[in-house]
This record gives structure tokens, sequence and C-alpha cells, in this order.
């Protein structure tokens, strides 16, 4: 046997060396080939060997896998029981979580009652950043009134009206800011002084005093959702103060060739029953803000066509409004917002005087006051030279008017005498409320005399404004003994 293996292999060897080179078998090995073919053909051993050990292994092969099918076996009766067990166990779980479906409701109401009573508590604001300097003068007086927009980004654009007029100093400022939403300053879009002798089409450091202004989100005419904050200006066509000579309405980017006249009383009620005013009072003035376009919209005077006013430019549109109840239902038909600008010159806003009963200033260091800013009963109270008008832009994109409450205490000082020192004190607490009635959100703050039997200032216009999405406001008493010019930033915790 050992022979037939060394002779195949010799020919197994040679042959596979041959064929990979490139010189044929010879006559001789070609022989070779041939006998060691006929050995193994007529070795009987050798086949009977052969056959020996293909019947062995086969015999193990079959062993071997009936031992692998019996394991198999085993391991798929294991596996059906772990799948049985398991759907059992899945079953009982999805039992429990079908109650999840019952129990959201119940989350969500407690979720609601847990917001509710976090924005029902008072907080204090505390000062943060003071925006301008304080001086004993007069010149440094800034107004408590404000128009104001909170964008669900917790920035505030505010438009501070000045307090006075005819000079350079900042009592006379006309100010539109920007408050982030961290309360670490303010940053000035663009500011003018205030005169009732100089009138310029497009203001850059004077202003006429004869007119008023917002600062909202507007659109571009491309692309309606390509929103952002512009000045617009209500004004004079000329240096004069009558109804006469009403110019119009126009963006601050695109100048005062862009103006639009509107269609004099002309008026249309948004959805909050807030009305729109044309009689070309230079301080009183509203306008639709089309809340789908954000863009202001109205009829102008001398076509009688809806004109569109964008940050870009305006849209002349093929709508024609021949009376009052068209624009009324074209109002209807659509998502309007009336804006109510602001006067150029408001020292501080009216309220109600407790002891009186009757409507004034919140200028008296000793009154207490009450009342609000936005919608109640049907009456309405924004904007123009009483009030200070607050909106907030939410994360819909809507622009909303905002019920901004007050009420306020103030002790009277007594200077030191032989009666005695009495210092001055005071506290307002504000609410904010959506149209819909909804709690934005109750601030407060205390004010005492820094100087020993003085007041502690005007109080009850002490919170300007602030933010129901980041609670950042802004404080400022108007005057305290010996100094104006008190804003600053705040922040409700």
């Amino acid at each position: 046997m050992a022979s037939i293996q060394t002779a195949v292999q010799v020919m197994v060897d040679k042959l596979v060396a041959d064929m990979q080179g490139e010189q044929p078998l010879s006559a001789e090995e070609q022989a070779l080939v041939s006998n060691a073919i006929t050995k193994l053909a007529d070795n009987e051993k050798l086949e009977q060997a052969v056959v020996a050990v293909a019947e062995s292994h086969i015999d193990n092969a079959t062993t071997a896998l009936q031992q692998a099918a019996q394991v198999g076996q085993t391991s798929l009766q294991q596996a059906a029981q772990t799948l049985n067990d398991n759907g059992t166990t899945l079953e009982g779980k999805a039992a429990k979580l079908d109650r999840l479906d019952t129990m959201a409701p119940s989350l969500a109401r407690v979720e609601a009652l847990q917001g509710r009573a976090f924005t029902n508590q008072i907080r204090p604001v505390f000062a943060l950043t003071p925006i301008e300097a304080a001086a004993a003068s007069g010149n440094n007086a800034r107004s408590s009134a404000v128009f104001a927009v909170y964008d669900h980004s917790g920035e505030t654009y505010l438009v501070r009206p000045s307090t006075t007029y005819n000079s350079s100093t900042e009592n006379c400022r006309l100010e539109y800011l920007r408050i982030p939403d961290d309360g670490s300053g303010k940053t000035t879009i663009h500011s003018s002084f205030t005169y009732s002798n100089a009138f310029a089409q497009n203001p850059t450091s004077q202003i006429y005093l004869h007119g008023a202004s917002a600062f909202i989100p507007l659109g571009s005419k491309g692309n309606p959702e390509d929103i952002d904050y512009d000045v617009v200006y209500s004004t004079q066509e000329a240096q004069a103060t009558g109804n006469a000579s009403y110019g119009g309405v126009y963006v601050r980017s695109q100048g005062y060739t862009s103006l639009t006249k509107p269609k004099q009383n002309l008026n249309a009620r948004d959805r909050y029953g807030v009305t729109t005013r044309s009689s070309y009072g230079s301080d009183d003035v509203a306008v639709l803000y089309d809340n789908q376009k954000h863009c202001l919209v109205m009829v102008d005077e001398g076509t009688s066509l809806v004109i569109e006013k964008y940050r870009d430019g305006n849209v002349i549109t093929s709508i024609a409004i021949a009376n009052q109840a068209e624009w009324q239902a074209y109002v209807d038909a659509g998502d309007f917002t009336t804006v109510c600008f602001i006067y150029h010159s408001v020292a501080q806003p009216y309220g109600m005087r407790r002891y009186t009963a009757g409507e004034h200033r919140l200028n008296h260091y000793a009154a207490s006051y009450y009342g609000y800013f936005g919608v109640l009963n049907g009456n309405v109270k924004m904007g123009g030279s009483k009030y200070s008008a607050h909106y907030r832009f939410t994360s819909e994109l809507r622009l909303e008017p905002i019920n901004f409450f007050f009420t306020s205490n103030s002790e009277p000082y007594r200077a030191p005498s032989s009666n005695g020192t009495t210092n001055g004190e005071g506290e307002v607490t504000v609410a904010l409320e959506s149209m819909s009635g909804e709690l934005l959100g109750m601030y407060s703050y205390r004010s005492r005399a820094e100087t020993q039997g003085y007041d502690a200032g005007y109080v009850a216009g002490a919170i300007n404004c602030i933010n129901p999405y980041s609670h950042i406001g802004l404080l400022n008493e108007y005057y305290m003994h010996n100094s104006h010019g008190l804003g600053r930033t705040c922040r409700a915790f």
C-alpha cells in the first residue's frame, strides 16, 4: 500500500509541476503515469480499504446527524416554551400600558394645574442693568409709558416716548429699543429728539412732535414669514398740526415716499374688539395687522384699494373697498389685529386714582392708583397720548394684544421736623392676561425712599413692561428725590 501511495504521490507531484511548466511530459514520464494508474485500478485491497473508510465515515456522519437532530429538537422545544412564557409576560405588560391611555388626561390636568399654580404666584422683580444715566436734573427724566411687543423668543421691542420736547436733552428723546431675553442691557434701534418746530419726512436726530409710531414684526413681500422688527411712523405731511395736514403711515426702512394715507374715518374692528383709528388725529392712530401675511393693511384714500405694507415695500392689491360694511366683512374673513400707535411724547400713562375715582396721570408719589392697558368689557385703553400698549408675538407668529393690569399703594413722606420724619414707600402689582382670559404672569415691586424724609418715586407706573415669556422687563419710577433717569432692566424669578 505504501508503494502505491508513493507512486501516486510522485506521479501527482510530477504532473502538477510539469503542468505548471512549459515542457510537455516525456515518453518515460507518460509510461510512469500509465503504470501508476494501472496499479491503482488493479489493486483490490486498496478499493476495499477505500470503501471501508467511506462506510465508516458514513456511519459516523449518520450518528452525528442523529445527535444534531436530537439537540435541535430539544432546543426548538425550549425556544417554544420561552416564547410562550414571554408572550404571557408581554400580555400582562400590554394590559398595564393600556392604562396609560386613561392616565394621559389626568397627567395633562396635573401639568396644567402645576403651570397655573406657578403662574398664579406673584413674583417680585429684581433690577439688573441700568440703561440710562441718573442725574438730579429733570433733563434726564424718562417716560414710564411704552409701546411693547413681547416676542416669544423672550426679547422685548419697545417704543419709549419723550417726556417733553424742543431740546436735545434726554427727556426729549424718543427711543426704539430691543431688550434681550437675559436683561443684560438695551440695543437702541433708533432714537430722535422730539421737536414741535422741526419737521422731517425721514427723521434722523430730530422728529416732529405731532406723530405716533409702533415697533412691530413685519414680513417681506416675497416671503411673509421672513420676519424682522421695524419701526412704523404715522406722520403729518408738513410742519402743521391740523387733520388737514395729515400725511399717512410708512415703514421706516422704506422711507417717507412709501407712505400710504388711509381712507379717513373708514374703520373696522378686529376679533378682540379694537377698532382702527383713521380720524387723521396725530395722536390717535390705529392700523390693522395681518397675522397671515405679517404686514399692515389699510384702504388707500385716493384709490380705495387695499394696500399691504411690508418692511421691504408696499403691495397694491386689486381689492376695492367701497364702504365700512365691505371693510368690516374683509376683516371678519381674515385674521387681523389692530395695532394702536403711541404718541411721540407721553410723560406718564393714565390710571384711576383711588382717592378721587377719576382718571389721572400716574405722576404722584403719594397717590394710589389702579387700572389697565388693553381691552376690558368693551373699553379700549391702548396707545395714543394717554395709555401704554402691550402685545405679544406668539410662537404661532400671531400678534395679539395683552391686558396689563396694575394696582399700587403708596405712603407719603414727612420731611424731618419737630413732628418727626416719615420715609415714603410704595408697592405696585401687575398682572398680564391674554385676550382669552389666560393669566400670563403676576409681578410686584416695592420701593422705599433713599433719602430720609422723602418719597419713593412714582411707584404706580414703575413696572413699565415685563415679558411673560422671559420675565424680563423695565423698571422706572420716573422720579425720586433729586434723581431722574432711573430706568433699568429687571427680572422676576
